[in-house]
């Protein structure tokens, strides 16, 4: 009787482990996909619902490569990238300018990178934010709260 619980027990493990290692199914696998895209991509239920299978696997092979390839600020890789391609892109800014016209090397030349000039402006409204913490601290230092407990309002009750 012992033999036979034993195996019994056995075969009953089995089952359920073949169960748990199972794949999961198309349906499955795009609802997981989607609670992903939800909450990692900024997808809306809406904007999933009448898309496909396979466009909704774009879109998760799309947002799961960004995710990979996130280099964190401030990181060893980061810098020797942006040095690189600064590196890049001078060599490139000196073949273009030999094969191009004077104006529009000039051209070139006066206008700067998106990412510069938003780093720029990223100092530029820093010191302004400084300045501006600068004057609500000398404002709030030379205010002063006067509570006069003397004055009288004259409050004239409703009738209804």
């Amino acid at each position: 009787m012992e033999l036979m619980e034993k195996r019994r027990k056995h075969f009953a493990e089995l089952r359920a482990q073949e169960k748990r290692n199972r794949p999961p199914t198309k349906a499955q696998k795009r609802t997981q996909m989607s609670t992903y895209l939800k909450h990692m991509g900024g997808y809306t239920y809406k904007q999933l619902k009448g898309k496909s299978y396979d466009e909704i696997q774009k879109l998760f092979d799309k947002e799961m490569k960004r995710v990979n390839t996130f280099v964190a600020m401030g990181s060893g890789v980061q810098e020797s990238n942006e040095k690189k391609v600064e590196g890049s892109e001078e060599k490139a800014k000196s073949s273009r300018k030999k094969s191009l016209g004077k104006k529009r090397a000039v051209k070139e030349h006066q206008q700067e990178s998106p990412k510069r000039q938003k780093i720029e402006d990223d100092k530029v409204t820093d010191d302004h934010e400084e300045v501006e913490a600068d004057d609500t601290a000398e404002l709030k230092k030379n205010l002063v709260i006067k509570k006069d407990d003397d004055i009288a309002i004259d409050a004239i009750p409703l009738a209804t």
